[in-house]
């Protein structure tokens, strides 16, 4: 056992202790991941890169950054959680502005590889790869 792993055992411990000196429930469930959903891969996206085509097939592919500020349609189509990975495939929507230098509109899905990084005190899911399966770009 590792020094990182006892540390963790021993605020856990600490965690329970307190919350039962206090008279605090403790949750029994097994599964203490954080829970994936739109909300989160909303704000997950932000920043992560993935190569587009074009929706013609004409023009060549891009390259494409999330950014906070677009619109995003996101609707959840699988999910596939195995240990601390997560895989989930996404059906999205999003646009450049319309005011931008070269607008864009896209649409399809994506498959999200999630891994889950453990912390001090927290757990969270990060997004390691995306998957292009149908993603692609349409000019304004």
């Amino acid at each position: 056992m590792n020094t990182r792993t006892s540390f963790q055992l021993l605020l856990t411990g600490l965690f329970l202790l307190i919350n039962a000196c206090v008279g605090g429930e403790v949750q029994t469930s097994t599964d203490v991941r954080p829970e994936i959903t739109v909300e989160t891969i909303r704000e997950d996206i932000n920043g992560e890169r993935v190569r587009v085509p074009a929706a013609d097939g004409a023009s060549e592919s891009r390259s494409w950054r999330f950014e906070r500020n677009e619109p995003k349609e996101i609707e959840i189509i699988e999910k596939q959680l195995a240990g601390d990975t997560a895989i989930i495939t996404i059906n999205m929507r999003t646009s450049k502005a319309p005011r931008a230098e070269k607008p864009r509109k896209l649409s399809g899905r994506l498959r999200l590889h999630y891994k889950l990084e453990t912390g001090w005190m927290l757990r969270q899911w990060e997004i390691v790869r995306i998957d292009n399966l149908s993603f692609a770009y349409e000019k304004q």
